[in-house]
Parts: structure tokens; sequence; C-alpha cells
């Protein structure tokens, strides 16, 4: 018995990737088999099964046409009758993609995602670079803002610790006579430090500042909001937030603010359990025109909050005068920091968020411009998240532009670190190609640390994430030489990984210059600058993603070399990019070796074809090179008839133009 298929070859499924609504797709699979009876495939759309009769072709091929007018996710898998017995086709168990494998039982299926036809993403956004800055700890530009928000936050009872030294570890154990230890330390970094820095990001090919929350709040991560409408004073003042966003505009930089709208702090204008804010919050009773956003269970001291944190009131995202408030109302949060400069949100903890709420942000983002962006922390794989018991459709054309890819960090950390090898990480890079709607796939946040995760050049070196270490083991954990030599150069292959695929590379400050850090604060440092080479190669490869449109919104595939090597092939050649857009004709090939030997590859161009449809398959096969130029050292290689010899040295890269 012979079931052939695989979902990244367009002879048997056309075209590649995603579909939007009422566009069809050509499902072929061939089968050999004695005594054959039949062959259907089986569709699984939001729970249901639906079993087609398939229609025979040549030479053992049958195929099916399918298409569906609304966006969803479906899942399909083949059935074969034969010799009195019955057998399935689909993936291998836990993929969701790639080749047919026969079974004798109910298996796996194939992914095909549907998404809304009318879905676009703004261009510049799947074509930016992102720099995510966690705000305290970046650059301190005005000692006055520390200054007055210390007393600010003071006289309202809150506790401010100041660092005296800027290099310092940040405070990671209760202070004295403190039972828990509370995120309570500042070093005072500030606007004014980032406006200062506005060439510093250009010079990094920076299109898109993200910032960690800048409102007010109790704390340095500012996730517990105190005041929606205004920046913490530490930071600075709305004003300068103003002109942060009118002077990175000068330099071609957009600003993305951290919107934290599934909770508040407890000690917040809205909900005042201290009392600390003029008017009635909901702690003080259900003449508070904010009591309605909370739930309380009895008393006021027993009231839902996030994963149980008492100091992080939920709120109700369903209730119409929080929508007012926060999305849709003439002086909104939303038009409050939009009006001020800002290019989108991040939306934080966006699984937390009601698909019609996440809805109705889009509409109003996109009202006031539609080059606005809206981006949700989603962990996995947001075509077929599952949360609060249902399928979440953020992903499928009217909620979210684009997502952070905590997938793709944990696939190329595991590459680079053995634990996965180049046919898994392709198979993986290949899956989110075909399972995401385009327009989302090419602005995908490809992050490799953040502020919730161990800065990746700590991990690769030293093998630890931090996982069942105490604060405190964390905390006296020392790097060798060695180790950290090591950690930067796995750290350059996954910087190319980052800079060579579709998506938004984001670079979480301070990585450019090596930082460590494993969890939560010690990912929060001070940025300081300790590797001036590393932050050359970032430089280069940001100057490298900005002179390529091949490498923004070029057509894409992927190739194993062997278990330690793939390539990534980058092209336009028609003029249009993978949106039809007009665009440069240029071709890129990166080569990715992650093995402590040499390798070199006899390569035959005419060999890629994962994840391409049959027309940009067509094209490719049709472009003729007569060489192929290595853009750093500027070695050029005779690429005639579609061939070419290349060395890749150990654990380095090698990425060419081809001409």
């Amino acid at each position: 018995m012979i079931i052939s298929h695989n979902s990244a070859l367009f002879p048997y499924r056309n075209p590649q990737g995603a579909l939007k609504t009422g566009e069809s797709v050509l499902l072929r699979v061939r089968v050999e088999a004695e005594n054959l009876q039949s062959v259907r495939i089986e569709f699984f759309i939001q729970d249901a099964s639906t079993v087609y009769a398939m229609s025979q072709a040549e030479d053992g091929w049958w195929e099916y046409r399918f298409s569906y007018p609304e966006a969803t996710v479906a899942w399909y898998r083949f059935q074969v009758e034969a010799g009195g017995r019955l057998w399935y086709g689909g993936p291998a168990w836990g993929i969701t993609q790639g080749d047919c494998m026969v079974y004798d039982n109910p298996c796996n299926s194939f992914q095909l995602t549907v998404y809304d036809a009318s879905f676009q993403v703004p261009a510049w956004f799947q074509k930016s670079t992102m720099y995510q800055i966690f705000p305290d700890r970046f650059k301190r530009g005005d000692i006055r803002n520390l200054e007055e928000g210390k007393a600010r936050h003071e006289k309202m009872g809150r506790k401010v610790v100041v660092h005296e030294k800027w290099g310092e570890q940040p405070l990671y154990e209760p202070l004295p006579g403190e039972q828990y230890y509370a995120p309570c330390d500042f070093f005072g970094g500030d606007l004014r430090g980032i406006i200062q820095s506005l060439d510093y990001f250009k010079s990094l090919g920076v299109d898109v500042l993200y910032l960690n929350p800048i409102v007010e709040a109790a704390s340095n991560h500012r996730y517990d909001t105190a005041d929606y409408m205004r920046v913490d004073p530490i930071l600075g003042s709305n004003a300068d937030f103003a002109e942060l966003c009118k002077k990175a505009a000068k330099h071609g930089i957009r600003v993305m603010l951290d919107g934290v709208y599934s909770h508040t702090g407890s000690d917040s204008r809205y909900f005042n359990r201290l009392g600390n804010y003029d008017g009635l919050g909901a702690f003080q009773g259900s003449k508070s025109p904010f009591y309605k956003w909370y739930t309380f269970y009895g008393t006021k001291y027993n009231y839902r909050s996030w994963w149980g944190f008492d100091t992080l009131p939920e709120v109700n995202e369903m209730d119409e005068s929080w929508q007012r408030y926060v999305i849709t109302g003439k002086h909104s949060v939303f038009r409050n920091w939009l009006h001020l400069g800002a290019k989108g949100f991040r939306l934080d903890v966006a699984d937390e968020l009601p698909d019609e709420v996440i809805e109705l942000m889009r509409l109003h983002l996109k009202r006031h411009d539609k080059e606005n962006v809206l981006l949700g922390e989603v962990w996995e794989d947001a075509t077929t998240k599952r949360s609060y018991g249902a399928n979440r459709r953020y992903a499928l054309g009217k909620g979210l532009d684009s997502v952070m890819n905590y997938p793709f960090k944990a696939a190329v950390t595991g590459f680079l670190q053995g634990e996965k090898n180049a046919y898994e990480l392709v198979n993986f890079l290949t899956s989110q190609q075909l399972n995401y709607p385009r327009p989302m796939h090419y602005a995908l946040m490809n992050l490799v640390s953040s502020h919730d995760e161990p800065r990746l050049r700590t991990v690769l070196a030293t093998g630890k994430t931090g996982d069942g270490m105490s604060r405190e083991e964390q905390a006296k954990l020392r790097i060798t030489e060695k180790q950290d030599h090591e950690g930067a150069v796995l750290q350059r292959l996954a910087g190319i990984l980052q800079y060579v695929i579709p998506g938004v590379p984001s670079l979480y400050y301070g990585d450019e210059y090596g930082l460590h850090g494993l969890k939560d604060p010690f990912n929060r440092g001070p940025f300081v600058k300790r590797d001036p080479d590393t932050c050359v190669f970032f430089k280069m490869v940001g100057s490298l993603r900005k002179q390529l449109p091949a490498l923004q919104s070029g057509h894409t595939s992927y190739l194993t070399l062997d278990m330690d090597c793939l390539a990534i092939l980058r092209f336009i050649l028609d003029g249009k990019d993978a949106f039809g857009a007009s665009a440069t004709n240029n071709t890129v090939l990166t080569l990715v070796n992650r093995s402590e030997e040499d390798r070199v590859f006899d390569l035959s161009l005419l060999s890629f074809e994962y994840g391409l449809s049959a027309d940009e398959w067509n094209q490719w096969q049709a472009a003729s090179f007569h060489k192929a130029v290595d853009l750093i050292s500027r070695e050029k290689t005779s690429a005639r008839k579609g061939s070419f010899q290349a060395k890749v040295p150990a654990r380095s890269f090698r990425i060419f133009k081809l001409k």
C-alpha cells in the first residue's frame, strides 16, 4: 500500500499555503494498491467530519478541489479502501505538514488554514526590523524624571529603590524586613534616553520600536496599570512621548506600545484599593464608574484577579463602559496614544481577551490609520490556539495583524543546541509558511529573547534557561569567557535565521551587545555595551535586510542539506514580490552550518521546491544565473547551469546574492 502526498509540494497541493475565503485548492494523492476499491478525502472543520469521494486522474492520481466560504482551520486526511481493508493517509503524529504516511487506524491530519480574503497587514511592518525596549533599563536621559517620579510614587506610599550605579544587578529578593520580592527597583531609564538614541537605532536598521508598558504604575515593569492615560513620571511625560514619536518618524521609525487590557493594578485610578487616587474606584463600591469593570464575590476583598494575584484585578472586557473608555470612546485610551503618535499596540496576554474585543480593537485602530498594527502576545501557533474552551480566530484575518513568534524562538534555540536537526527545523519553518495566512506569516515577530524569556546569549552559552533554579542561583551564575564565546558564535547563527526568513526580526535591547540574563528579573538588566563585535554583526545583517527586497517580501523555499545544515532561498524574479506588489528583482541564498566541521556542498538551485506554488516554481525553474556573490567576503563563484559549489565554515553561514 502506497499513499503518496506531500502538502509542501505543489503537485500534491496547489496553491501552497493558507487559502483566502472563496479561493480553491487542488489536493492530489497518488495511490498504489492491489484490489483498489475507493479513494476518499476526509475533512474536519469545527469538529464536524465530512468525507468526499476523490476523482480519478491519470497514472494512479486522485484529486479533489476544496474551497470554503468562511475563515476557519480545516484538516484533511485520506481514506483508501483496498483488498477489503480501510487505510488512512496523514502526516506523522505531531506534524501538520509534509510527507504522507500510511496508517491502518484513524490518524493525524494535514492543516489547511482559510483566512478572510480582505485581510491585509501594512507592508511597512512586514518589511521592518523591530527593537524591543524595557524602558527603565535602556538609557537615563534626564535625571530629573527619576527624581520627580520617585517623589510622586513615594508620596503615594509606593516603594522606590533607586540603583546608584547603572550596571548593577536588578533586585531579585525581598527587601530587608519584607516577606516577598517586589519589582520596585529603578535604574531611571526614560523616554528622553530613547529619544537621544534614535541615530543608534537607525544604524541597526530598526524600523519600529516596541516599548514595554510606559503608563503610570507602581512597579518597574508597569504591567500593573495605575493610569492608562499618562506616562509614568519616572519615564517622563506625555509630551515626551509625542516628541519621541515625532522625532522617530523623521528617522523612518515608528513606535508601538504595550497594551495591558486584561487587568489593571489594584493600586490604580480604576480599582483604587489603596485610596491613592481622587474619585471612587471599584474597591470603594458600586457608585464608582469603574465598578462594573470588575467581578466581586461577596465582599470587596474577594474579586477575580489575573492568575490569582490580588494586585492585578481582572476586568470584564465585554462591559460597554470599559470598551468606551479603552477602545471606542471619543477620548479613549486608544485615541489618546494614537493622537500622541503611537502606530500600534502589542496586546499583553491576547489569549485572555475575547475575539470580539480584539476585532473591535482592530476596527478602531484601522479607522484611525490603516497603517497601524495590532500584534498579540501568543505563545503557541496562533492559527490553532485554543483557550477558554474555544478555537481562537484572531489569526484568521479579522483580529490581529501579527503575533509574537515564540515557536520560532523554541525551534531555532533547539536547533542550535542540538535538540533538533536541520530536517526538523526546515519542517517547522515550512509548516509556519503553510499554516499562517501569508499577510501574517510575513509579519510574525521573530524573536529569540524577550522580557519574559531568558536571553538567548545565556541559553546558548550555558545550556541553562533558569528552569529549576532559584533566583539566588540565577544571580550567582557566572559565565566563563569560553562559554561566552560559544554563545556569541551561535547567537550570530540565530541572528542570520531571524533576518533572512519571512517575518519581522526582533532585537531585545542589549542582545546586540551580548547581554546575559536568565529569567525575570535577570533578563531585564540595564543596557551596557559589552560585546561590540556582536553589535557590528547586527548592524551588518540589518543593513543587508534593508538593501535586499527579497529578504523583506520575496518568495521563500527551504532545503535541508544534511542533519546540521540548511539553505534558505528568497527571490523576486518578475518585478513582483510575494504579494504581487512591485519590487526590485533579486535573489538571496543563505546557507547555515551549525556543526563543528566545515562543510562543502554542490548545490543544484533547481532543488528548491518546498512551499512554492506551481507558478512560483515555474518562475524559479526558468531563472538563469551565472554567478553567486558572497555578500560578506565579496567572493564570486560560478553558478552556471543552476549549480555551484559552496564551502560553509564550521558554526557559520554564507549569504549569497545570485546574479
